[in-house]
């Protein structure tokens, strides 16, 4: 039975990923029973919440993969491994599978719990699809969900618009809830966060009733998951209640999950603090989605709407909308009502006839280029033509002649006339800097892909 489970350990090492293998079934060892029966598979995890992921997780998998291994029906039993005594470790025997007839059902539903706690009831890790572009959020976000509180604390989020960030979060606070219904949870905007801390000076003074309630509320959370961050910008008040709520849950093992537009070291106008509590756990970053991704999340839609999506639409709307999610899920709807409407099957020709002028792609010009990339760096559009060599300006020069040679059909002497009659190698040499900084800096990548996607939205 031992060779069994280390050619499932083996299986498993080569289709998941590292962090998953090393979190959840590196951990995993194998229990010599001295009852050890013919088809049985006796194995030991670190603790219950371990076992718990397996079994809502993974239970199906492990064992049709043991018995395809053995090549014969095989029986997963679990034993958990919780020392009571530094010195002898006790074992408490759980089954892998729920034994039937003794569920207990909760008085109320998941989903109504979820919405109680804020939570998208349809937001769940079942229906977010992976891909290169999030595999690495997904990975993080199902550790945390798991060992809320005792790993990547705070779990910060960051990414462009409609890229799955706030799906992401919801199915986290939506794992802890079914793990924990009893967990003290709260998915809040960052806009309804601000709302709440003004009301409590409404009429011009502070209400200590009204202050001991928000207290209450937050500093007594279990899991405080916020969206969007960003809108927190220049609002100094509102930040301090964060920080003091972030001090109350942080020494305590509460979890904090956040969302943003951008990575946190780049918030403008935040207090230096709160920058440092938010940098102190895991960032993760979401990339727009490649066009497997896309194609995949298609899919899944339509999947949800009880259509089967024909490839072929599927690959020319995958192509077609290219910036984010929320675009590709509204291109999908469209062709679904032109299809109904017209009584007619979703084919190639009528998602052509129904996407026609809606588009996310198109011809991106050199003064939005420019004007783009100087908004985001806070300087003038001036300033890309100008003679100034200051490090402030050179910089974001240079990337917006790199986008220019990746996004238009310019050559390098039209970028160059058109960035103050630059010759056609000093446009070379920032293209060749910018893509080699690119490749080994995440944080500039990750700049990079949020001017292109608001490139994409100018087109």
């Amino acid at each position: 039975m031992k060779n069994i489970w280390e050619k499932v350990l083996t299986e498993l090492r080569g289709n998941v990923s590292s962090d998953i293998y090393a979190t959840w079934f590196k951990k995993i060892d194998y229990h010599q029973s001295p009852e050890e029966a013919e088809g049985k598979l006796t194995l030991t995890v670190p603790s219950q919440p371990h076992l718990q992921y397996l079994r809502k997780n993974w239970a199906d998998r492990l064992q049709s993969l043991a018995s395809q291994v053995a090549g014969q029906p095989i029986t997963i039993k679990f034993l958990v491994a919780q020392t009571v005594n530094p010195i002898i470790p006790t074992e408490i025997e759980l089954p892998l599978f729920d034994p039937p007839g003794e569920e207990v059902k909760p008085e109320i539903s998941i989903d109504q719990l979820a919405e109680q706690c804020g939570l998208h009831r349809g937001l769940t890790f079942d229906t977010f699809v992976t891909g290169k572009a999030n595999e690495v959020a997904r990975s993080s976000a199902e550790i945390v969900s798991s060992q809320p509180g005792t790993q990547f604390n705070p779990f910060f989020i960051y990414g462009g618009v409609g890229l799955g960030k706030t799906h992401l979060m919801h199915a986290i606070g939506r794992r802890i809830l079914e793990n924990n219904p009893k967990a003290k949870i709260r998915c809040v905007s960052a806009d309804v966060f601000v709302r709440e801390v003004v009301d409590l000076s409404s009429g011009g003074t502070f209400s200590d009733a009204k202050i001991k309630k928000f207290d209450e509320t937050y500093r007594t959370l279990d899991v405080l998951l916020m969206d969007d961050v960003q809108l927190l910008a220049k609002k100094g008040g509102t930040q301090n209640h964060l920080f003091g709520i972030f001090e109350t849950l942080l020494p305590n093992n509460k979890q904090i999950i956040m969302t943003c537009d951008t990575y946190a070291r780049q918030l403008s106008d935040f207090d230096d603090r709160l920058i440092s509590r938010l940098t102190k756990g895991l960032s993760v970053g979401i990339e727009p989605a490649e066009f497997e991704l896309r194609a995949a999340i298609l899919f899944e839609k339509a999947k949800q709407q009880g259509l089967e999506l024909p490839e072929d639409v599927a690959y020319y709307i995958a192509r077609r909308m290219n910036t984010n999610i929320r675009e590709l899920e509204g291109a999908l709807n469209t062709v679904i009502m032109n299809a109904k409407v017209y009584n007619a099957p979703i084919t190639v020709e009528l998602a052509t006839r129904a996407l026609r002028g809606m588009t996310s792609t198109g011809p991106i010009s050199l003064e939005n280029i420019q004007k783009e990339t100087a908004q985001h760096f806070n300087i003038k559009i001036a300033d890309m033509y100008s003679s100034s060599r200051k490090a402030s300006i050179v910089k974001p020069r240079m990337i917006a002649m790199y986008l220019a040679k990746e996004l238009t059909q310019k050559s390098l002497m039209d970028i160059g006339s058109s960035f103050g009659g630059r010759d056609h190698t000093t446009v070379l040499n920032a293209v060749r800097k910018i893509s080699k900084e690119r490749a080994a800096d995440p944080e500039l990548n990750h700049t990079l892909h949020l001017i292109e996607q608001s490139l994409k939205n100018w087109a």
